[in-house]
């Protein structure tokens, strides 16, 4: 993983912000290990904190520019030709066609201006604010909260973290910070600010393709990424659990012939880890097997940092980049098309954008709580009015597909935006090959009607790699199912331990006391749901979520 970050004023650096560079400085002496890379000009001071997992540091400088990045463009497999080649003709033109997860930072020493940049499906979120005439930018959230600048609560993004998961548009839970939008590039100059929107969804939703072509194009996109994020890789990382997404991973892998270390985190006698098992067992793939308690207690990237950063893996050092794992994170959404219920998709084939939304919002349980949010039915019509927004900035494409290119630009930013934030305690990076728009443009070549319930899914497993889907698999409820035979609880009946234990919400109390966001709670109301919690008396997990989510950031 990497950190990229910065200050850039158009009339120059002047002392006032010399406390803001400075508590920049401070990250090279935590770096623990990364390569820190630093310029400061006139006008802005630049920084790069890498911990190279996908090797050598992405930093350049010359007489005119002085260039960064994080993550990977996947222009090319190396991404320092790919910085280069970014930095030599930065265009629109250029940036539509990165097909990785990255950001990207350039300083153009002649014109003076600043010009950063995320990707096409803003997976690496990229946050900035403005403070007394200057633009401070990073790709690490916490670390512009922490300045100890004044931020006032944004309760439009905090209330859409809480219900949602994700926020939308560029919201974050404070007025001040802002997120750069999926597939947007920021130039800043003596000028001002100016955001240019370089890669179009619509236009992309509105491409079709026969079945036939679509699968070809799916199965050829893939391998170009899966090479591409490779480079001369020849033993790599990856996690196995008992669903499809992880399963097509090491299907790729194994067909370009590399070595697999594979860790598998289940419960102890689930069908998550028997279809693990047996799949790995089908492919002669090493699998270990880490038990765990509840597996959704701590996300994946948590357990591999506990149980495979310390080095202490016997496979660690055969490993070519260990600081570098592949994920199946965004195939469900991205290929197999959830979040999308019959009744959602019902309300979208209406072109009923207000029924939509009221759709998705039981679908999602997404309801702020009265009983303990301040001015609730507010709120509720404020997040049903942001989703409705959200929804019609996909004018021209039918509803329907609209939807899902909604869930692409927003439901899947929450999956790695603590891992990427927590950059200085993972220090891992991810290979991501299905948070690429060339392979996201087969699905969206297709009707709604044949990509839902990962129908279009399981037509490209046997199209392209039937040995996915010839030992069992975990299906999610509702979808094309598995009729092979398995053992052991099926994940979505595991009845999961206590969320909140009683120190958990003591913790919570004493954050909530302390927080700017009290304002927004009744903490009469909720300092006794609270204590019946605690005592056994009535469950409330889903409403200390909604205010535990209020306090993430």
């Amino acid at each position: 993983m990497a950190k990229l970050f910065g200050i850039y004023c158009a009339s120059g650096l002047t002392q006032q912000y010399d406390f803001i560079i400075e508590r920049f400085k401070a990250e090279e002496r935590k770096s623990n290990g990364g390569a820190f890379t630093a310029v400061q000009e006139r006008s802005v001071y630049l920084a790069n904190l890498d911990y190279e997992a996908f090797g050598e540091q992405a930093f350049s400088q010359s007489a005119s520019h002085v260039a960064t990045l994080v993550g990977h463009p996947l222009l090319s497999s190396n991404r320092n030709r790919d910085l280069d080649q970014l930095n030599a003709s930065f265009n629109d033109e250029l940036l539509s066609e990165c097909e990785g997860a990255f950001c990207f930072a350039r300083f153009n020493k002649q014109t003076n201006c600043l010009d950063i940049a995320t990707d096409a499906l803003g997976v690496r979120p990229f946050y900035y604010l403005t403070y007394k005439d200057a633009f401070i930018f990073s790709t690490q959230f916490s670390l512009l909260k922490d300045f100890g600048l004044p931020l006032t609560c944004n309760e439009q993004g905090m209330m859409e973290y809480a219900t949602l998961g994700y926020y939308l548009f560029e919201h974050t839970h404070y007025q001040e910070i802002a997120c750069i939008g999926s597939g947007y590039r920021l130039q800043v100059s003596s000028a001002g600010l100016n955001k240019v929107k370089y890669f179009d969804w619509c236009a992309l939703a509105k491409q079709t393709e026969s079945l036939e072509a679509a699968l070809n194009g799916l199965k050829t996109d893939l391998l170009t990424n899966v090479d591409k994020y490779l480079d001369k890789d020849t033993h790599v990382l990856t996690t196995l659990s008992g669903g499809l997404d992880s399963r097509l991973i090491a299907c790729l892998l194994k067909h370009r012939n590399v070595h697999l270390s594979a860790l598998n985190f289940s419960q102890h006698k689930t069908q998550d880890l028997y279809c693990a098992q047996a799949f790995a067992t089908s492919q002669n793939i090493k699998l270990d097997v880490i038990s765990v308690n509840d597996t959704q207690a701590k996300t994946i990237e948590d357990r591999l940092g506990e149980h495979w950063l310390n080095g202490q893996h016997p496979d660690y050092n055969k490993v070519t980049r260990p600081r570098l794992s592949w994920s199946g994170n965004g195939g469900s959404v991205g290929l197999g098309v959830i979040y999308y219920s019959d009744a959602v998709y019902q309300a979208a084939l209406t072109q009923n954008v207000e029924l939509l939304a009221d759709a998705y919002l039981a679908q999602q349980f997404a309801y702020i709580p009265k009983s303990i949010i301040r001015d609730a039915e507010a709120m509720q019509a404020t997040l049903k009015e942001n989703i409705i927004s959200s929804l019609k900035l996909f004018e021209g494409v039918p509803l329907e597909k609209a939807y899902y290119l909604f869930l692409l630009l927003n439901d899947q930013h929450h999956h790695l935006a603590i891992p990427f934030d927590k950059v200085d305690n993972y220090q891992m990076d991810f290979c991501l090959p299905f948070y690429s728009w060339k392979v996201l443009r087969h699905i969206l070549s297709q009707p709604v009607s044949g990509v839902r319930k990962h129908q279009f899914y399981h037509e490209f497993l046997k199209f392209a790699f039937p040995e996915a889907v010839e030992s069992p698999w975990q299906a999610y409820p509702g979808h094309i199912p598995c009729t092979l035979d398995k053992e052991g609880i099926d994940q979505w009946q595991i009845k999961r331990p206590k969320q909140f234990n009683a120190s958990r919400v003591y913790d919570l109390l004493v954050r909530l006391f302390s927080s700017q966001h009290k304002r927004s709670v009744n903490l009469l109301s909720f300092s006794v749901i609270a204590l019946l919690h605690s005592l056994g008396l009535k469950i409330s997990n889903d409403k200390l979520k909604v205010v535990e989510n209020m306090l993430k950031w």
